[in-house]
């Protein structure tokens, strides 16, 4: 068991605390990476399934379960999955979800040769570049299929760093490996969209990414000539009838709408929300009444909306994923 500590060492995860054994086949630890911390209950498997772990600790314990053992196939780890169980196997096998953190290896064997490219560390696909490339690709699949400059253009990355990224994807395994890229290269799409959603509160929606500001915004109020403003959040849930707030994307401050809604940084409740658009859409989004005021992507309000800690807007999250395909898997 001590190997499967060290294995989660190499993905940044510290296990604090006793590790099960035959004789204690559960033991509570606290799992870490970075300024994230999860209480876990950690349970010995052997055989290594989805009914042993059943056996040992009920499902409905109250902590995430951590499950560890020696080897598990790749059956068995899609049934862990599917539980919502967390795992580790001593090849470097591992699934774990917390924070802002997601672990998904998969298909590592103890006789895997140090030659072979080592799978990618999940966690580390969502820093705040990354993410802007799977927030392209979930947004607008077809562009797996276009020049990679159209990617990286759409992502508001460099072309290179846009190729490292579709590497890491693909080693973590939620792109095909084999063959040419098209909109149906993309995996386990709604892990990725899990893990897209979770960092996003630590990075691009994050508070030093946001300027915040009271007062009001009126799309109709608008000049004419200027740039689009996307709006996101609970002003574009039609689940939420009457909305206290308004988050806005957009080429900096747009001093035009500040102007009309009377903007202020007075330290109080803020009402208007504002960051900077690292995208470029390769099709126009839709209008809010105004040529100016357009839609945000479904990626950015679903993630809006989930991390906002308004249990209204939590649930409208939830509506908008189950109605729009983008954000489910097929």
């Amino acid at each position: 068991m001590e190997k499967i500590r060290s294995v989660a060492h190499e993905y940044g995860i510290e296990l604090v605390g006793e590790l099960p054994a035959p004789d204690t086949p559960t033991t509570s630890l606290l799992v870490t990476r970075g300024a994230q911390h999860q209480e876990m209950t950690a349970v010995a498997a052997s055989p290594f399934t989805l009914g042993e772990v059943k056996r040992v600790v009920p499902l409905d314990f109250g902590k995430p379960v951590l499950a560890l053992g020696a080897r598990i196939t790749p059956r068995n780890a899609d049934h862990l999955r599917a539980a919502g169980i967390n795992y580790f196997d001593e090849a470097g096998n591992g699934h774990l979800a917390f924070g802002d953190t997601l672990i998904d290896v998969r298909g590592r064997t103890t006789s895997t040769p140090e030659e072979l490219r080592k799978p990618t560390k999940s966690a580390s696909l969502f820093t705040e570049k990354r993410s802007q490339v799977i927030f392209a690709i979930i947004s607008w699949p077809d562009l797996l299929s276009a020049r990679l400059h159209d990617l990286a253009h759409a992502a508001g990355v460099s072309v290179s760093f846009t190729q490292k990224t579709l590497v890491a994807l693909e080693a973590a395994n939620y792109l095909d490996g084999f063959g040419s890229r098209d909109s149906g290269s993309l995996q386990n799409i709604e892990s990725l969209i899990d893990g897209w959603s979770a960092a996003f509160s630590s990075g691009l929606g994050s508070r030093e990414n946001t300027q915040t500001f009271r007062g009001e915004f009126d799309p109709f109020a608008l000049p004419d000539d200027g740039p689009p403003l996307y709006v996101s959040g609970e002003a574009v849930a039609p689940w939420i009838k009457r909305h206290l707030t308004w988050t806005i994307y957009a080429d900096g401050i747009p001093r035009d709408a500040a102007r009309a809604g009377r903007w202020a940084s007075d330290g109080l409740e803020p009402t208007i929300f504002v960051r900077q658009k690292f995208w470029s859409e390769p099709a126009l989004a839709p209008t809010l009444g105004h040529a100016r005021a357009r839609l945000a992507p479904p990626l950015l309000v679903y993630a809006d909306l989930l991390t906002s800690g308004d249990s209204r807007e939590r649930e409208a999250a939830q509506h908008l994923r189950n109605d729009n395909a983008r954000l489910r898997a097929a």
